[in-house]
């Protein structure tokens, strides 16, 4: 692949379209495996870093993106160890193993999204990440990036309804 979603942010923003595209795709990969029989599989750390871009070509332009370093994977309901990732990304369960779940992902990719967003990284202090939100433009944007930080990681969206959601906005 010949960059990372980082790298690409650190150049410059994505247009909405090209943020709507490498959104579904990242979404994509999530769902499959949080899908995965007969236990989910969660990556516990999705970021700009571990998503890599390549350009689509047949002079469409853009992005196709793709979910790299499995290292951090985790077979639900395997043992797993403790704050997976990097801890800007992580979801507040994180800490207590028995309440990872795909919803751990979930908040990770809203913090994605924040940077997407943003094209600047994101902030771990609670306070200082709602004022990231709070300047986002795009109130349908805004309002899934909100509901994939809900603390209560059993009231956040799956990634199928995430990707539903991603797909009547392209």
């Amino acid at each position: 692949m010949p960059t990372s979603l980082r790298k690409e942010l650190e150049t410059g923003g994505l247009a909405y379209p090209e943020l709507l595209r490498i959104s579904l795709d990242v979404a994509c990969a999530l769902n499959y495996l949080h899908l995965f029989k007969p236990h989910p599989i969660l990556h516990r750390d999705v970021s700009s870093a571990n998503v890599l871009l390549q350009p689509m070509g047949g002079g469409l332009g853009g992005w196709r993106a793709k979910v790299s370093d499995y290292g951090t994977v985790s077979l639900q309901p395997l043992a797993r160890t403790c704050n997976p990732g990097n801890p800007v990304y992580s979801a507040p369960e994180s800490p207590y193993p028995r309440q990872h779940s795909p919803s751990m992902d979930v908040f990770s990719y809203g913090v994605l999204l924040i940077e997407m967003a943003l094209c600047e990284f994101p902030e771990e202090e609670k306070s200082l990440r709602e004022a990231q939100i709070k300047a986002i433009k795009r109130p349908t944007l805004k309002n899934l990036i909100e509901r994939c930080l809900i603390e209560n990681y059993k009231q956040r969206p799956t990634m199928s309804d995430i990707i539903k959601e991603l797909n009547e906005s392209i």
